[in-house]
């Protein structure tokens, strides 16, 4: 049990700190609603057992891993694995802590703070576990990897980025240990809050990701009831927004997507013939490629038409109106079943 009559006291290593010992203070401290160093909680960076065993809560040093006395060191030997076996951090043993007042992760409770506090506290239990198992699967797992020497860290991931708050060698500091141990907890300090505001941008673009799934998923429904858009042709979404994840994966069999833009102006877009590719399941006229304004009025016909990108994937119009018009003109194209199937086999 944590103390609930005074801050809680933390404690992880001290000297050069690497991205796992920065992240599980943040999900931590988040997590756990501990405030700041120095009021909400008490932070100490020490390899002393002594010290460490009067701690409430210590990572990655200790050679415990124990969730239930709050301890996740991971250098000793039979230290957790993932499911798959692979190594934890320090970060992935916080991260997949049970918190035992709620039956949540420490993840998912970080999560749904860093949520809460973007101005997003009524998101459901499910889209929470849905971002909290992105965050997972592209920021803890990789430190985890990097930190255990299974990955290597690029130049500019968060794993260098972190290093380089690490004082140089040839620091002043480094021929006086307090010196250096005072400077390098105010560099961890320093470097915990940089990853902070990473991962919670990282947090915010998942959420867009996932409200704007939900947000596909409810358009193509109103498609198909012919409330917007042309069913199965064209799906009409209320504002831009990333769409050609929910699209794959709900298995839409449109050939465009429209929604307006933020300056009024409407985007139609080709649906791409798989994931990744930059082959469209249906070209717009060649003739209007790379057009634009009246030269393209001219060669469609519709008022109102604005740019036909080169590409033959992308027009803006000027209204609802002329994008609905260019995508029927683009329509009358549509191949039927057997033309659609003999070009997928390239005959």
């Amino acid at each position: 049990m944590l103390p609930t009559d005074r801050p809680p006291l933390l404690a992880t290593h001290s000297g050069t700190f690497h991205a796992d010992d920065c992240l599980a203070y943040v999900i931590l401290t988040g997590a756990l609603d501990l405030g700041a160093e120095g009021s909400g909680h008490a932070l100490v960076r020490t390899r002393d057992h002594a010290i460490l065993k009067t701690a409430d809560i210590v990572w990655d040093v200790g050679a415990s891993a124990d969730a239930a006395a709050w301890r996740f060191d991971h250098h000793q030997a039979g230290a957790p694995t993932a499911p798959n076996g692979a190594p934890l951090s320090s970060a992935g043993l916080v991260w997949r802590a049970v918190e035992p007042a709620s039956g949540q992760s420490l993840g998912h409770r970080y999560v749904r703070g860093v949520l809460a506090k973007s101005g997003f506290p009524a998101v459901t239990e499910e889209t929470v576990a849905r971002i909290a198992e992105a965050i997972q699967a592209k920021v803890v797992r990789h430190v985890d990897l990097v930190d255990n020497g299974i990955e290597r860290a690029g130049p500019t991931d968060l794993c260098s980025l972190v290093d380089a708050f690490n004082g140089a060698w040839d620091s002043p500091s480094q021929s006086d240990p307090a010196a250096f141990e005072a400077e390098q907890r105010q560099r961890f300090l320093e470097a915990s809050h940089w990853v902070a505001g990473a991962v919670e941008r990282q947090i915010e673009k998942e959420r867009g990701s996932a409200f704007s799934y939900e947000a596909v998923a409810r358009a193509w429904e109103d498609c198909k009831a012919g409330r917007s858009g042309i069913h199965p042709d064209l799906l009409e979404l209320p504002r831009g927004m990333p769409w050609q994840r929910p699209a794959f994966e709900l298995a839409m069999p449109i050939l465009y997507v429209m929604s307006p833009e933020a300056d009024g102006r409407w985007k139609v877009q080709a649906m791409p013939a798989e994931k990744g590719s930059f082959v469209n399941r249906l070209d717009m006229p060649a003739a209007w490629r790379g057009l634009q304004d009246a030269e393209l009025e001219k060669a469609c016909g519709i008022a109102g038409a604005m740019f036909v990108h080169r590409g033959g994937h992308l027009a803006i119009a000027s209204s609802r109106e002329a994008a609905l018009a260019l995508a029927r003109a683009c329509l009358a194209n549509k191949l039927s079943p057997a033309e659609a199937l003999r070009k997928a086999w390239g005959r």
